[in-house]
């Protein structure tokens, strides 16, 4: 019984670690299809689109860290509303097969964080958009900000008299 409950436990694991957040970009491709846009080289991006729904995979060492899902069709500019319930599925489809549990917040948007503490998942209302991303992807794009910043500011007492 121990043996069954401890291997159950491990394919849980492990399908919260892998699947969709957390795939290659070969395994986004098979999931997905054909990437209609790859921009690897400049920022780690692959487009890709189906079912009518647009995805944009972040890759960080091989592996998708970010994943932006909105729909494919738009008004002015702007993807239609998929909906929250819609946003919820997705979430499960493509959250990288944790559990997500919905936190409490006073905001319009929905905002989860996944059972195992590794990633979190925003719906944009405004945006129309479903953005899962690791804790890990989340301090580094902090820490990006946080150093353009710096530089910026260093330009700028460069240029001062």
């Amino acid at each position: 019984m121990r043996l069954l409950l401890s291997a159950s436990l491990l394919l849980i694991a492990s399908r919260c670690s892998l699947a969709q957040l957390g795939a290659t970009q070969q395994e986004c491709a098979t999931r997905y299809g054909t990437p209609v846009r790859e921009a690897l080289a400049e920022s780690a991006l692959l487009y890709f689109e189906k079912e009518k729904m647009d995805y944009i995979a972040h890759f960080h060492q091989g592996h998708c860290d970010v994943l932006s899902i909105f729909s494919a069709n738009s008004m002015m500019g702007l993807p239609e509303d998929i909906g929250f319930e819609k946003a919820v599925q997705m979430l499960d489809s493509e959250g990288g097969g944790c559990a997500w549990k919905r936190v409490g917040r006073f905001t319009i948007n929905g905002v989860w964080n996944s059972s195992d503490g590794k990633s979190f998942a925003i719906y944009d209302t405004m945006r129309h958009k479903l953005v899962i991303m690791t804790r890990d992807a989340y301090k580094r794009e902090k820490e990006a900000v946080a150093l353009s910043r710096s530089e910026v500011k260093a330009t700028e007492v460069q240029k001062q008299p």
